[in-house]
């Protein structure tokens, strides 16, 4: 046996087994162990989520898919007195969209339904809404967000169309919009809402916002990735509450016929602003506030700002001769004149350091007390009025409504402005006599006219009737209190005189109607412009009544800086005229009898400057006046 034979001494050796190729073992082990600890660590945030957290993850859950939507409450309405819309709320949608779930929008092409995206639904959205369909899909296709606004104030009809098509993603939110069937004829005094969200801006809208608005509702959905709202997931969280309705002393029809008289009017003399004013005479109640300039509520971005203001009660301004009114009341009630008193009219009277001069030079003229009003003579006023303690005539301007805000409370409305007796020094103690120096409205001057037509009870104005509650029934808004001014005598005794002013020697001869008894005053007044700071042209007006035996209404016109004239009668008078006779032919009232009073505008005879009854300078020079 040689030394090479295989396992012996010297021969060949067998190779040797790595033990880590030869063993898997352990690597096994590792494997399991890091699964092992993956799944505890899956396991334990399970448990966390499932058990431990479950109610804050399925809040999560629920925040990422639930969607609030809000319901506007519809604004109540605004009547006129017969029930006829003023205001009103129409409903409206806001169309939005996801631009996600548009994405996936299919149409049917014969049997199969083939993906068109945003582009297929811009082409078929867009006709409906009535927009360019290139700018439809940018919307359609814009990047980083699910929400865009499409289009705004979409009709429930147009909306329904839309909806139809079921583009996925494309959703519509409840909206209102204000609409004001009258537009311009009663656009300060109705007011106006903000288009955008419906909030108050002015008149009546802004003055009972709290009844009109109401509250809104919220409902609660879940909405899936399409954008599709998942079913039976929509709850409501609040109900919505309508406003309420709002009932106005306003006529519609009388509105509109006293809107358009004043708008031609103003045009045809060239003023700057006027307005008209029908007051009932028993009660009080505005049946017509005309303004113009004046404003389209439905078409708010054309909307001058000055217009939007209720000129009749906010500004404030010297009446002129229809204050006379005032003067001539006083002297009356406090027993300084008679209806046939005679007054000796110079041509000019010194008081306080000037000459006071009538609108028109004229000689020496005797006339009664009722012709001194009939001609409206500044002269023959002041010797009346000067007999007059000023803290006595102060208190029949407060009587007669001046000199504080009406029970309207409508917003702006001036309270004018009554100088204390104690100013009432030097010239302007004379010149509020006959209507300067002194401000008012005018509704407080037609107020003034009111309480004479009914016979020395003045009503307070009114706007309102009432509101309606949640039954639908009007609440009436609180009676107004009457308020005695003069007598009845007094009353039916300067009614009579006033009528001798649409007389055949009277100022107002445009104001006459007729076969009717018409009373009423004209006025001229020096215009004090806020912007200038000073007087800047004239104030014509006419307030009056008829019939003047049984009047129902008051009729007050105010042409603010006319250019072609300054007198009442003649620019004023022809709104009077032709907003009246509506009236007296609308209530088919009876021609005027023959009145029992008989007064005159002239003495008759040449009167005596030493005769005790009559006034004059001489007179009241006598009397240390």
């Amino acid at each position: 046996m040689g030394s090479g034979a295989p396992g012996g001494p010297g021969g060949p050796r067998r190779p040797r087994r790595r033990r880590d190729a030869a063993n898997p073992r352990p690597r096994a082990r590792a494997m399991l162990g890091v699964i092992l600890a993956v799944f505890t660590v899956f396991g334990v945030q399970l448990f966390r989520v499932q058990g431990l957290d479950a109610s804050a993850t399925q809040r999560a859950a629920m925040s990422k898919r639930s969607v609030k939507s809000v319901t506007p409450a519809m604004r109540g309405q605004i009547l006129d007195t017969n029930g006829r819309v003023l205001a009103e709320s129409v409903e409206r949608f806001t169309v939005v969209g996801d631009p996600v779930a548009i994405a996936q929008y299919q149409v049917k092409v014969g049997d199969v339904r083939e993906k068109v995206g945003a582009a297929g639904a811009a082409s078929d959205v867009a006709p409906l809404l009535g927009m360019d369909t290139s700018d439809l899909e940018a919307r359609f296709t814009r990047a980083g967000t699910r929400y865009v606004i499409v289009k705004k104030e979409v009709t429930p009809a147009v909306w329904r169309q839309v909806k139809a098509l079921g583009v996925p993603g494309i959703a519509a939110e409840r909206t209102a919009a204000r609409v004001y069937p009258l537009g311009m004829a009663l656009g300060p005094v109705v007011g106006v809402v903000r288009p955008s969200d419906q909030s108050p801006l002015s008149g009546i809208e802004y003055q009972f916002d709290r009844t009109l608005s109401g509250t809104p509702g919220t409902t609660v959905y879940e909405r899936a990735r399409d954008g599709y709202v998942i079913p039976g997931s929509e709850r409501v969280d609040t109900p919505v509450v309508n406003g309420r309705t709002v009932r106005l002393t306003i006529d519609a029809d009388l509105q509109w016929l006293a809107e358009n008289a004043l708008a031609k009017r103003v045009q045809d003399v060239g003023a700057k602003e006027g307005s008209a004013l029908v007051v009932e005479v028993a009660t009080g109640k505005v049946r017509a506030i005309a303004n113009y300039p004046s404003f389209d509520p439905n078409d708010l971005g054309h909307t001058n700002l000055d217009h939007m203001r209720n000129g009749a009660l906010d500004d404030a301004f010297e009446p002129g001769s229809t204050g006379k009114l005032i003067t001539f009341a006083a002297a009356l009630q406090e027993g300084v004149i008679t209806p046939g008193t005679g007054v000796i009219v110079p041509n000019r009277l010194p008081r306080a350091g000037m000459r006071f001069k009538d609108n028109e030079n004229h000689p020496t003229e005797y006339l009664t007390a009722t012709g001194v009003i009939a001609k409206s003579s500044n002269i023959g006023t002041m010797l009346i009025g000067e007999r007059i303690d000023p803290k006595v005539l102060v208190g029949y301007f407060h009587r007669f409504g001046l000199g504080s805000r009406s029970p309207i409370g409508f917003p702006g409305e001036s309270a004018g402005d009554v100088p204390a007796p104690k100013l009432w020094v030097g010239a302007s103690r004379y010149t509020r006599l006959f209507g300067q120096a002194y401000s008012a409205t005018g509704l407080q001057m037609t107020s003034a006219y009111q309480a004479i037509a009914n016979k020395g009870l003045r009503m307070p104005p009114t706007l309102v009737e009432g509101t309606m509650n949640d039954s639908g029934t009007l609440v009436p808004a609180p009676a107004q209190r009457g308020v005695r001014v003069v007598s009845e005598k007094t009353a039916t005794t300067l009614s009579r005189m006033i009528e001798e002013v649409t007389g055949p020697d009277g100022t107002a001869s445009d104001a006459r109607i007729k076969g009717y008894r018409v009373a009423g005053k004209t006025g001229t007044a020096d215009f004090y412009d806020q912007r200038t700071r000073g007087y800047n042209g004239f104030t014509a007006s006419f307030i009056g009544y008829a019939p003047a035996e049984a009047p129902k209404y008051v009729v007050g016109v105010f042409l603010h800086q006319p250019t072609a004239g300054m007198f009442g009668g003649a620019l004023a008078g022809p709104v009077f005229n032709q907003v009246m006779s509506y009236l007296i032919q609308r209530d088919g009232d009876p021609p005027s009898p023959k009145s029992s009073l008989d007064y005159h505008v002239w003495a008759g005879h040449k009167l005596s400057a030493s005769d005790p009854n009559v006034l004059s300078q001489a007179r009241a020079k006598r009397d240390g006046l």
